[in-house]
């Protein structure tokens, strides 16, 4: 009978995350509040095999890039502009409606490939030219709706926040119905046992 090799699919996590126990976190958690000569000096014990420190989890990186999926990315999150990437704008510059500036860039186009087809067949050395100017049309779009990005991110933010916000009120709402329910039942428990009180206390006197 043959032995099978048998691995994981998933790599084993790092050895140090054994590191992080209960007492150790303590401990540097006091180094952290005293020092780490007063607390040794007071009667503390620290680690041997490692610096307590090294606990403590990096800073986050505030600037140039970091490495995901096999590509730097910047860690500040900036959309170069047109000009800067070497390309031409052709919407205008500042506040602009988006919606009225894409229907144009749409509307050449679909002209601009029309012109390319023509010269296809008419002209084929000029439909390299219309291919580009197609090309930087779409790159104008594609940069158009980047930019309109960081207000969509806020906007689904704001609604996300807003539907938690309406499924808490009426969740304290509810709770205050069943509260306002169950103290109308205990008034009418205690008005019971009141009159039963009553009824007991004339049944003794009688």
């Amino acid at each position: 009978m043959t032995t099978q090799n048998v691995a994981s699919v998933y790599p084993l996590p790092p050895e140090y995350y054994k590191r992080y126990t209960d007492e150790n976190l303590s401990i540097l958690k006091q180094v952290k509040e005293q020092g780490e000569e007063t607390f040794v000096e007071s009667g503390g014990a620290l680690p041997q095999t490692f610096n307590i420190l090294e606990l403590e989890p990096p800073p986050p990186i505030t600037e140039g890039y970091y490495h995901c999926f096999n590509d730097a990315w910047p860690v500040v999150d900036v959309l170069n502009s047109l000009e800067d990437q070497g390309h031409k704008q052709l919407y205008p510059k500042g506040k602009i409606d988006r919606n009225v500036e894409l229907k144009k860039l749409n509307q050449s186009a679909i002209f601009n490939f029309l012109e390319l087809l023509n010269s296809l067949v008419k002209d084929p050395d000029r439909s390299l030219e219309k291919f580009e100017q197609i090309r930087l049309i779409f790159l104008n779009m594609k940069h158009m709706l980047n930019e309109y990005r960081p207000h969509q991110a806020r906007e689904t933010l704001r609604s996300i926040l807003k539907n938690q916000l309406e499924d808490r009120r009426r969740a304290t709402e509810e709770i205050k119905n069943r509260v306002n329910e169950l103290a109308k039942t205990l008034e009418t428990i205690k008005s019971s046992w009141k009159a039963l009180d009553e009824t007991k206390m004339d049944m003794d006197t009688h």
